[in-house]
């Protein structure tokens, strides 16, 4: 994918938007019923970006502008798959259960007159 153009040229960012999304419609034809699950993808490659856009600030050298680029491009790109499903989206909480390993933690905490965040 040659996206250096993107930055200068709005035709070309958009384009190479549609580019990545029909690879990844291609590629991976389906996509999460459950919006939690859409949001995951959307949120993988948010952190793909993110970790490129850190390295670009930190440690020079492990990545490259070219880099970051793609990533935004792909991130767009299933940003517009999550926002094409608003209307395909089952809202549904799943399923949940008790960790009751940690019972006998919280209540020895409790017993011992402390307040742990994670426990109170």
């Amino acid at each position: 994918m040659n996206t250096e153009t993107t930055t200068r040229q709005p035709d070309a960012m958009v384009g190479a938007v549609y580019s990545e999304l029909t690879r990844a419609l291609a590629k991976f034809p389906t996509w999460p019923t459950d919006p939690l699950h859409a949001l995951a993808v959307l949120g993988e490659e948010f952190g793909e970006l993110t970790k490129d856009v850190l390295q670009m600030t930190y440690e020079p050298g492990k990545t490259n502008a070219e880099n970051v680029r793609k990533e935004a491009i792909q991130t767009a790109a299933m940003a517009l798959r999550f926002v094409a499903s608003l209307d395909a989206y089952i809202y549904q909480a799943g399923e949940q259960h008790r960790q009751e390993q940690w019972d006998a933690t919280r209540a020895a905490y409790r017993a011992s007159g402390g307040i742990h965040p994670c426990y109170d």
